[in-house]
C-alpha cells in the first residue's frame, strides 16, 4: 500500500495516535523522503505540504503514481523494501514512526485490524476510481479528471464537506507540467495545450502560475465523465 487518507472513518484515530510524539521531519521541495529499493523501515503521516509518489522503469521512463497531501499515511509495504520513490513537491512536514513500533502498537489496539482493512479497501477503491477515470480518455478529458482529483484531495485535506464552499474550486498546482504529464501518460506539451483549451472553453481560469480556479464545475465533470471521486461516503458532511 502506498498511502491511505485519514478520512472520517470509525477508528481512524488509532492510526493518528500511533504518531503522537513521533519525530517530525521537514522536507524542502525536491527532497526525497523514500527512495525505491530502500528498506521499508518507517511509516509516515503527512502533516503539511504535497508529496509525489513515482516509479522509474529500467528504460528510465518515470510514472507518477499519486500525489499525497495532509493526513495521508505512507510507507506501508508488503515487502521489506520500498518499490516506489516519494519526494516533496512543496515544503512539507511529516511525522515519522518506525515500522516495527507501528506494527506493535496496532497489534495491541482494539479495532485496529478492522480499521486497517477499511483503509486498505479505501485505497483500492481510489486506485480503481483513478484507473477507470483515466482509461480510454482523450488528453483534455484526462486533464479534467486530474483537476477534479486535486479538487477532491484538497476538500479532504481541508475538511471542506460542502460541494460549493468558498475555496473549494481553487486548485493548487505546485507540481511541474512534467509531473502532470508523467501522471496522466501524456507529453508535457500536450498538458500545456490542454490547459489552454480548458481556459478557452471557460471551464477554468488562471489565478496565478501555480493555481487555477474551476469556473464551470458541472461542464468540467461532464467532460471528465466523473463526479470527482466525491461520493457522499468519502466526505465528512456527505
Amino acid at each position: 500500500m502506498l498511502a491511505a487518507m485519514a478520512e472520517p472513518l470509525s477508528g481512524a484515530d488509532i492510526f493518528l495516535a500511533a504518531f503522537d510524539h513521533a519525530p517530525v521531519r521537514d522536507l524542502a521541495p525536491g527532497e526525497v523522503l523514500i527512495a525505491a529499493g530502500a528498506p521499508a523501515a518507517q511509516v509516515f503521516n503527512i502533516l503539511g505540504g504535497m508529496l509525489i509518489v513515482s516509479r522509474t522503469g529500467r528504460d528510465g521512463r518515470r510514472q507518477v503514481l499519486s500525489f499525497l497531501f495532509r493526513d495521508n499515511f505512507l510507507g506501508f509495504a508488503a515487502t521489506d523494501h520500498y518499490s516506489f520513490t516519494v519526494e516533496a513537491v512543496t515544503a512539507a512536514r511529516v511525522a515519522c514512526c518506525a515500522r516495527a513500533d507501528f506494527d506493535r502498537r496496532l497489534e495491541r489496539a482494539a479495532g485496529a485490524e478492522r480499521t486497517f482493512r477499511q483503509m486498505t479497501f479505501r485505497v483500492l477503491e481510489d486506485m480503481v476510481d483513478m484507473i477507470y477515470s483515466l482509461g480510454q480518455r482523450t488528453a483534455l478529458e484526462r486533464l479534467a479528471v486530474f483537476l477534479l482529483y486535486l479538487r477532491h484531495a484538497h476538500r479532504l485535506a481541508e475538511g471542506i464537506a460542502e460541494d460549493h464552499a468558498p475555496g473549494a474550486d481553487d486548485v493548487a498546482l505546485p507540481m511541474t507540467r512534467e509531473d502532470i504529464a508523467d501522471f496522466l501518460g501524456l507529453q508535457k506539451e500536450t498538458v500545456s495545450r490542454s490547459f489552454a483549451e480548458l481556459e478557452k472553453r471557460s471551464l477554468i481560469s488562471r489565478v496565478d502560475n501555480h493555481c487555477v480556479r474551476i469556473r464551470a464545475l458541472g461542464p468540467l465533470r461532464e467532460l471528465a465523465g466523473v463526479v470527482d471521486f466525491a461520493a457522499p461516503h468519502r466526505l465528512g458532511g456527505g
